[in-house]
């Protein structure tokens, strides 16, 4: 698995409007990075602008609307983060038409957020969520598996359940598919950066939590992950 160069490069954010996402822009701008935000809604576009990012229409979707955002653009040059969710089709092939036409175009880097409950962290499940919320889950989970099979430099940080309210312990990015609990919306942007800018994040996947809300279901510490 390719690590990408250590130069600057543009960050291009899908859900950019997005409660997480847009904090994500923030973040990286704050640091002087070059931004694309991506959004699904022409109604979002100034939100993401006054922060100074570059700003795209597209639905995720449709292949086509994906493709374009990636042509004429220098994609070794790029990473990508995506925050797509909402529906069953944009979990799975919104996620999947992102990560293919950025796996095409070259893209090295690669983080994907998905959901507690994807792939082997399906144990902390219990029979009422997976009754309610069981096809999101299987659409994000089919996403993952995707993104895995890419030569991509790839980092999946699996949300807890998303909550407007500010978390009492802090947001912290735990490497265990044991662990369930809540994170902020805004505080899962913070998360994400943090797995997005460090190297040793590339290849893991980690559950987003806050500490003050969460729990290991054999009752082990919850242990920051070493980024």
């Amino acid at each position: 698995m390719p690590t990408p160069e250590h130069s600057p490069t543009t960050l291009v954010v899908f859900g950019a409007e997005t409660d997480a996402g847009y904090r994500l822009v923030q973040l990286a701008r704050r640091d002087g990075r070059t931004v694309l935000g991506v959004i699904h809604r022409e109604q979002d576009r100034g939100v993401v602008e006054r922060l100074g990012a570059e700003v795209l229409l597209a639905d995720p979707a449709r292949r086509d609307d994906v493709e374009a955002v990636f042509s004429q653009r220098d994609a070794p040059r790029l990473e990508v983060v995506c925050f797509i969710g909402g529906t069953p089709q944009l979990n799975s092939q919104g996620n999947i038409n992102v990560i293919d036409a950025a796996s095409a175009a070259g893209v090295p880097r690669f983080v994907l957020t998905t959901s507690i409950g994807c792939g082997d962290s399906a144990v902390v499940l219990d029979p009422f969520v997976k009754a309610f919320a069981g096809k999101s889950i299987r659409a994000k989970d089919w996403a993952e598996k995707q993104l895995r099979a890419t030569s991509m430099a790839w980092t999946i940080v699996r949300s807890g359940g998303m909550t407007m309210r500010p978390g009492k312990g802090g947001p912290i990015l735990v490497e265990s598919p044991f662990v369930v609990g809540y994170i902020n919306r805004t505080d899962l942007g913070d998360v994400v950066y943090q797995a997005l800018t460090s190297p040793k994040a590339i290849g893991r996947v980690f559950a987003a939590v806050d500490r003050g809300k969460a729990m290991d279901i054999h009752g082990d510490p919850l242990l920051p992950a070493d980024l």
